[in-house]
């Protein structure tokens, strides 16, 4: 620890963070891209957590950096899952109050770091389909783009609570007489444990459920789309056209035949995946995962940010830590 107080002071150091809905990633690294500091935490999302329980966390984020390295990176990006764009420091200083200090702070949305994680800074563009779904990109000219993220009410369109609340509409039409027979019926009895399926009205409305608790539905329709279910393989053929309407109109928007993918949906549901990258190789369109995790694409940003070139040593830095952690779940924790 006396080591790391010795070797950098708040100059040398860079700090990203990835603000998810249930923990924080926290990544330190040099001017060279190499990662020095992690660090696990509790949620930034001040919707999901309240505004004293977010304060407190970044409290606990700016004490653990102070400890490890007597001093604060100059240089602090976050990206928020609470958040659509980046915002101003008013609002910052009010979220975090104040704990960074004398650090220039920036905030924008998760999924704008996890697009830098596939651009790696350059002009590009990121389909998101996780519980939610949206598309982000940045053009050549360095104008930042979304389309989708409209919410579950609004839209969310190939996401998983959309193929979820699909799936359970489909089960109760089934009930109702009124579409063919479907296996989600039963699987929608197991899944919330009902003895009948009138009982999925208090389920659902009394209390409200969680959207998480919808969206976990969504792997139920796969498994029936996997053993042969029309009605399941339906859903998932038109969430993945949604998809792919999604998609195209991102690439069109940003000029690029390459987009990254990022997400639950896109990660783990191969039939969607398959089926979308279908849909997109007609347009000429490729796919891919992104290079790097997003609180590494927050420091990218935090580069950026700095003044302060994004050279191929650094990118190397960085791609080295990717491959060091890549069978972690989590990013290394130091205390």
């Amino acid at each position: 620890m006396e080591k790391a107080r010795l070797k950098y002071s708040s100059s040398d150091l860079l700090c990203g963070i990835d603000g998810g809905g249930t923990t924080t990633k926290v990544v330190v690294c040099n001017r060279e891209g190499e990662i020095v500091y992690s660090y696990l935490t509790g949620t930034i999302n001040h919707y999901g957590a309240g505004i004293e329980t977010v304060r407190e966390n970044f409290q606990g984020i700016a004490s653990a950096l102070t400890a490890y390295f007597g001093c604060l990176p100059e240089t602090i990006f976050t990206g928020n899952s609470a958040l659509s764009h980046k915002v101003s420091q008013e609002i910052i200083q009010d979220l975090t109050a104040g704990a960074f200090g004398a650090s220039i702070v920036h905030f924008h949305s998760d999924v704008y770091i996890a697009l830098l994680g596939h651009t790696l800074g350059k002009p590009g563009a990121m389909l998101i389909a996780g519980t939610g779904s949206m598309a982000c990109g940045i053009d050549a000219n360095g104008n930042y783009h979304t389309a989708g993220g409209w919410g579950q009410v609004l839209g969310d369109e190939g996401s998983g609570y959309h193929i979820a609340l699909e799936g359970m509409k489909a089960a109760l039409h089934t009930y109702d007489g009124m579409s063919k027979p479907t296996q989600l019926t039963n699987r929608l009895l197991s899944f919330f444990n009902l003895k009948e399926i009138p009982e999925i009205i208090n389920k659902i409305y009394y209390p409200p459920i969680e959207k998480s608790a919808i969206a976990a539905f969504a792997t139920e329709v796969e498994q029936a789309a996997r053993v042969g279910d029309a009605v399941a393989i339906d859903i998932l053929e038109q969430e993945a056209v949604w998809l792919f309407k999604l998609a195209r109109t991102i690439a069109d928007r940003c000029a690029t035949k390459n987009l990254g993918y990022f997400g639950s949906v896109l990660n783990r549901n191969e039939i969607i995946l398959s089926q979308l990258k279908t849909h997109l190789q007609a347009e000429g369109i490729t796919l891919q995962p992104p290079v790097l995790d997003p609180e590494i694409g927050a420091l990218i940003a935090a580069f950026g940010e700095a003044g302060i070139p994004v050279i191929q040593t650094v990118i190397d830095n960085l791609l080295n830590y990717k491959i060091e952690n890549q069978d972690e779940k989590n990013i290394p924790i130091h205390s």
